[in-house]
């Protein structure tokens, strides 16, 4: 499918598997884009089921957002995305590990009232465009690494895991590295052939230089 839509992908068309979404400005430019789709998929003799179609829609549910008026949201019937989780759940998830005694303690309090607030929050993200330089702000703790993907002061993703126990050993300078590496590599969809720049609170990070593959 994409390899048949590439002359208007991240135009007007978005295609994931088998589903395809149009994005347009009017309802006379959404007709025209929709005269191109069809002639594609009729050229290759591609068939789509009329039950499962939606025209001129002003907001449309894809992969479990909400997308319209040039915003990407969450669906409000899916699982919430929580900014920085690995990092605000540590406590609680540290009582999971093997060998380790209950223990409820303050930080443990303090991180499941964080989330249950978290939870009610709608994090509202735009949509990337290509034609701009992205942002990659990275940042790392002594047991998570995370960041925000950004254009123009809007923020288009959010990433952050836990480090392991062998990560957390680490020096600073290689925690924030590793942060700077694991978003790269999680967001490198967005980043290949674009312009980006990378940006950390690290001093020595900041003057590492890409190796050319």
């Amino acid at each position: 499918m994409n390899k048949l839509f590439h002359p208007y992908l991240d135009r007007f068309v978005v295609i994931y598997l088998d589903d395809i979404i149009i994005c347009s400005h009017t309802l006379e430019e959404h007709v025209e884009h929709l005269k191109i789709i069809f002639k594609v998929l009729r050229d290759n003799q591609l068939y789509v089921k009329k039950e499962k179609c939606a025209f001129a829609q002003e907001e449309v549910m894809f992969l479990g957002h909400k997308v319209g008026g040039g915003t990407l949201a969450m669906d409000d019937s899916k699982v919430r995305f929580i900014k920085g989780y690995s990092a605000r759940a540590a406590p609680l998830t540290d009582l999971l590990k093997k060998n380790t005694a209950w223990q409820w303690s303050d930080a443990c309090q303090n991180a499941f009232e964080e989330l249950k607030e978290a939870v009610t929050e709608d994090p509202v993200l735009a949509l990337p465009d290509y034609g701009k330089t992205f942002e990659v702000h990275t940042d790392a703790s002594d047991f998570a690494i995370g960041g925000v993907l950004m254009q123009k002061g809007h923020s288009i993703a959010y990433e952050s895991r836990k480090l392991n126990e062998t990560e957390r050993r680490y020096t600073v300078h290689d925690k924030e590295m590793t942060a700077v590496i694991h978003c790269l590599r999680t967001w490198r969809h967005y980043l290949l052939g674009s312009r980006f720049i990378v940006k950390t609170d690290n001093i020595a990070t900041s003057y590492f230089s890409p190796r050319k593959s």
